[in-house]
C-alpha cells in the first residue's frame, strides 16, 4: 500500500489532472490526445479508478470512451449531462454516478464532493457557443458528442476531494464571483487547482485568498494560450498572490510532470521532470 501521507499529482492538458491517493487513482476531465499544448496522448495513462468530469464540454471528455474501455473507472458527472454521456460512451451504466450540487461520496480511502457552478463566461450567446463548438471536426463527426456541448455550457460541477489525512484539494474553473467566494469561503483547500485561462491574475489571486488557500495550480491555459504567452501571466499571478499572501505559492506546472504534496507538513516536495513516478 503506497504512502497516504503522500500525495502526488500532475497536469496533463487543460483540465486534465491525474492524482494519487494512496493506491487509487483519480483523473479529471480526460482530454490529452487532442490538445493543443502537449505531444502526449491517452498511453500516458497507466490506471483510473475514478474520473470526475467538470462539464462534457468536448476539451474535457474526448479520452474518456478509451479509458472507459480499458479500465472501467467509476464516472463523476453533473446530473443533467449523465444521459447523453452514458449515451455517447455506450457503458455499463452502473460506472455512472450523475452529481448534484454538494453531493458528497466516501470512497473509503477518499470523499468527492461536487460543488455548485457556472462555465466561465466565454461572452457569447448560448446558440453561438453551441454552434461554434459543433464546427469542431472533433464534435461534428459524432452526434451523441454534439447532443454533449450543449450541456457543457449549462451545468458545471467543480470538486473537492478530502484525503483520509484530511488534506482538501478544490478542482475549479468558473469566473470568480462573489457566490462562487461565498460557497468555497469556508473550505480552505490546501490545494486549489484554479482556471487560470480568461480570468485576470488579480482576479485569481484575489479569489484565492478569499477562500484561504496557500497553494495555487493554474489549469487550462494551454487551450487558446501559446506557453510563451502564459507563463508570463503565471508569474505575474505569483507576484501579485505574494502580496496578498507571504506564504502563497503558485506552481507553474508543465505537462507530465509529477509533484508530490506532503500532507503532514502541508507543503509541496520536489520532485524531478518525468512522465512516471515509478
Amino acid at each position: 500500500m503506497k504512502d497516504q501521507s503522500i500525495v502526488e499529482l500532475r497536469w496533463l492538458s487543460i483540465a486534465c489532472f491525474e492524482f494519487h491517493l494512496g493506491d487509487s487513482t483519480i483523473i479529471s476531465d480526460p482530454c490529452v490526445t487532442d490538445s493543443p499544448g502537449t505531444p502526449l496522448d491517452v498511453s500516458v495513462f497507466n490506471a483510473a479508478d475514478l474520473v470526475f468530469l467538470t462539464h462534457t464540454h468536448w476539451d474535457h471528455v474526448t479520452d474518456l470512451p478509451a479509458l472507459e474501455k480499458q479500465f472501467q473507472p467509476k464516472i463523476l458527472v453533473g446530473a443533467l449531462s449523465a444521459l447523453s454521456l452514458t449515451r455517447w460512451l455506450n457503458c455499463n451504466s452502473s460506472r455512472i454516478y450523475p452529481m448534484t450540487s454538494h453531493l458528497e461520496l466516501d470512497f473509503g480511502t477518499y470523499k468527492i464532493q461536487a460543488l455548485f457552478g457556472r462555465h466561465t463566461d466565454v461572452g457569447q450567446s448560448f446558440l453561438d457557443v453551441t454552434k461554434r463548438i459543433n464546427q469542431n471536426p472533433l464534435v461534428g463527426q459524432n452526434r451523441d458528442l454534439q447532443d454533449m456541448q450543449a450541456w457543457g455550457s449549462l451545468e458545471y460541477c467543480n470538486y473537492l476531494i478530502t484525503t483520509k489525512s484530511g488534506i482538501k484539494i478544490l478542482l475549479w474553473g468558473n469566473n470568480a464571483s462573489i457566490e462562487q467566494v461565498n460557497m468555497i469561503r469556508g473550505f480552505q483547500p490546501d490545494i486549489a487547482i484554479l482556471q487560470f485561462s480568461r480570468q485576470s491574475p488579480e482576479e485569481i489571486a484575489q479569489f484565492a485568498q478569499a477562500i484561504g488557500t496557500h497553494l495555487i495550480i493554474p489549469h487550462h491555459m494551454d487551450l487558446y494560450q501559446t506557453e510563451d504567452v502564459y507563463r508570463p501571466r503565471i508569474a505575474q499571478l505569483q507576484r501579485i498572490f505574494e502580496d496578498l499572501d507571504p506564504n502563497g505559492v503558485v506552481l507553474s506546472p508543465v505537462h507530465g510532470q509529477w509533484y508530490r504534496y506532503d500532507c503532514e507538513r502541508k507543503q509541496l516536495l520536489a520532485q524531478e521532470n518525468q512522465l512516471d513516478p515509478t
